[in-house]
């Protein structure tokens, strides 16, 4: 029993020992494996301590800078409140410049209308009418108006008693003098006066005659003379209100305050008569195609609140206005059509006529207008000046000759004179282009230029010489 126990642990404590062999052979490869982990670790702990250290720099640095630009920012911000300060004052300075400005202008014009150097017409205006005028020379300074001493005169004339209308014997002197006397007609000696009588509006009830025929029944109510029918005014009132309104240019409103009616009766009274006028119109256009000489002429107008235009074509015999809200050809096409036609058109040189079949003149006023605002536009320049010296004289001149007393021979001389001379300015070298422009006008257009030789109406006709440049004067 003993041996066998001896033999057994000789077996467990041999198993025994080689168990422990192989668990301390398992612990040193494990040490070994553990040992190479913590080189590797050792070595990257190292790579990761480089690795810190340079990111710490970097985050110094970082925090440096950072620091930096918050000092930087702080005086950015600072920069910016004196900016915005700065722009705050300077948009305030512009306001005050803008008001100081806005109260010059009003000084200038109050300055201006009271030292009657304010001139509000333009080129366009008669000398005399304008306000600043250069003044006269001491030649005729020195000149006095009137007749010269001794001149007895004419007197007033007076009229004669079958031209009166009415004459009155005054007889309001007193039966004695201041000094007591009696006083003693001796005789009596007439005065001509011209006396108003301001227009009364009479109001009348006509009562008209109705009659019934005896055989149809049909009922005949008389007419009430000289009045429109159903119209509350008669005609003699209606042409009176659309006188004063459209031909001397009183205001409807006053009309309509002086005798007591509505605007819409005055409109309605307007609107009326041209609807019955409406065939006299055309009659009237009608007759201007036949004619030898018209003029034309356009500007701007305000209708309904729109822009529109006033076209004006007239002669010393016919005058028609036609309002439109267009400036196109077709208003002048309306008026004279697509056939060809035997007058002469005065106009400017706008190109709204050029579709027109009939022979056209240039206005000289506008021409003399365009040459005085070339010589505005540069008048330090002495070969604008010389140019518009030279052909404004020749052209005034041309304008004027009509309103000679010359017979048809000296007429035709003498224009033929006065186109030599234009042309012969005009077809000079020059080097402004300013002048070289006015030059082309005459150059290419001469067809349009010189009517007034060739047709001899303008000669007959004296009574309109520049008339379609009056419609470009009045505004509306």
């Amino acid at each position: 029993m003993k041996i066998k126990r001896n033999r057994s642990f000789d077996y467990v404590k041999k198993h025994y020992a080689q168990y422990f062999r192989e668990v301390i052979e398992g612990q040193k490869r494990t040490i070994g494996v553990l040992s190479s982990a913590v080189r590797s670790a050792e070595k990257s702990e190292a790579a990761m301590r480089d690795e810190f250290m340079s990111e710490q720099r970097l985050r110094k640095e970082a925090e440096d800078a950072l620091h930096e630009l918050k000092f930087e920012l702080i005086g950015l911000k600072l920069e910016n409140q004196q900016l915005r300060d700065r722009f705050v004052d300077q948009g305030k300075l512009q306001d005050a410049l803008s008001e100081a400005n806005d109260k010059i202008k009003k000084l200038e014009k109050e300055l201006n209308r009271r030292s009657g150097l304010e001139d509000p017409y333009g080129l366009s205006t008669p000398s005399s009418k304008k306000v600043n005028k250069a003044n006269s020379t001491p030649e005729n300074q020195a000149k006095r108006g009137g007749a010269e001493k001794g001149h007895k005169g004419h007197g007033r004339k007076d009229f004669y008693p079958e031209e009166a209308d009415r004459i009155i014997h005054a007889c309001s002197v007193p039966a004695t003098c201041n000094c007591g006397g009696d006083l003693i007609k001796i005789e009596e000696i007439p005065h001509s006066v011209y006396h108003y009588i301001p227009a009364k509006l009479e109001k009348r009830i006509y009562y008209k005659d109705v009659c019934v025929c005896s055989q149809c029944g049909e009922r005949i109510v008389a007419k009430t003379p000289c009045v429109m029918q159903n119209s509350l005014y008669s005609n003699s009132m209606v042409a009176f209100l659309l006188t004063e309104h459209y031909f001397h240019g009183a205001t409807a409103g006053s009309l309509e305050q002086r005798y007591g009616m509505n605007h819409g009766t005055f409109l309605g009274i307007a609107h009326r008569v041209s609807g019955l006028l409406t065939d006299a119109f055309e009659k009237i256009t009608e007759a201007l195609r036949s004619t030898e000489l018209v003029h034309a002429d356009e500007t701007t107008w305000m209708m309904d609140g729109k822009k529109a235009y006033a076209w004006i074509f007239a002669n010393d015999i016919f005058k028609a206005f036609l309002f439109r809200d267009t400036r196109g050809s077709v208003v002048p096409l309306e008026v004279f059509g697509e056939e060809l036609l035997k007058l002469v058109l005065v106009t400017d040189r706008y190109r709204g006529y050029l579709p027109l079949k009939l022979r056209r003149q240039f206005c000289y006023v506008h021409l003399i207008r365009d040459v005085k605002k070339l010589e505005l536009e540069f008048p330090e320049d002495e070969e604008i000046t010389k140019f518009a010296n030279d052909l404004n004289e020749l052209l005034a001149e041309a304008i004027g000759l009509r309103n000679e007393n010359l017979t048809l021979n000296e007429y035709r001389k003498k224009a033929l004179e006065l186109k030599n001379q234009i042309m012969k300015i005009c077809e000079s070298s020059a080097n402004h282009p300013g002048i070289q422009h006015i030059q082309n006008i005459f150059r290419e257009n001469t067809d349009c230029l010189f009517q007034w030789i060739r047709s001899l109406i303008f000669l007959l006709r004296t009574s309109l010489p520049t008339f379609h440049i009056c419609l470009s004067r009045r505004k509306p």
